[in-house]
């Protein structure tokens, strides 16, 4: 295995994930008031069944066909940006009525799936991030499970990252957090819905 490939791919997940994005607001908003044991338990029949069942085949299936999921994401990329946006604004507006009636977000497993399937960052970098992993010329199958099983392990660890930065938000901001997440959900959603619109204008 050449280790600086490897080092590059691992280095290519970790700026990936550091990147606040819907996703890690969803999941300081659920978990910022919520117990250690109930984290835990979140983690593993939520956050973590999700990327086994999402984000694992997403990470394979860029490397094996990542010539396809780019021509495909530059012809109809923009069907991401408008579903992707309308479901973030949709958990906006959830994060917003958790704040109004002084409870924390419900992030249930479909609404984790949804933004994780239709998020079009996703399905913009992981090819970037396959064309790197495909350097490390050990076959197909291989490169895909070595790309595959990073994300998994740098996505588990820096959730407990984003869980305690959202306990650190929730006490500076108390009752304010959850709109500060609504807000930048909100913006979020835009910035999408903006970049859909160039791409077919």
């Amino acid at each position: 295995m050449n280790i600086e490939i490897f080092n590059k791919i691992l280095f290519f997940w970790f700026i990936f994930f550091v990147t606040p994005g819907p996703v890690w607001l969803a999941v300081m908003a659920t978990t910022n008031q919520q117990a250690a044991k109930d984290i835990v338990k979140f983690f593993f029949t939520v956050f973590l069944s999700v990327n086994l069942i999402i984000q694992v085949p997403q990470a394979i299936v860029s490397v094996v066909f990542v010539d396809i999921i780019t021509q495909l994401f530059s012809a109809a990329g923009y069907v991401f940006y408008f579903l992707g946006g309308a479901y973030i604004l949709f958990m906006a507006a959830k994060s917003f009525k958790a704040g109004w009636t002084d409870s924390p977000l419900q992030l249930s497993f479909v609404n984790l799936l949804m933004i994780m399937l239709l998020s079009p960052k996703i399905w913009i970098l992981f090819p970037s991030g396959a064309v790197i992993a495909n350097q490390l010329n050990l076959g197909l199958m291989a490169n895909a499970g070595i790309y595959a099983f990073i994300m998994f392990s740098v996505s588990s660890i820096l959730f407990y990252f984003y869980v305690l930065i959202g306990k650190i938000g929730q006490k500076l901001l108390k009752d304010n957090f959850s709109y500060l997440v609504t807000f930048l959900l909100g913006i979020f959603a835009m910035f999408l819905f903006i970049q859909g619109f160039k791409l077919i204008l």
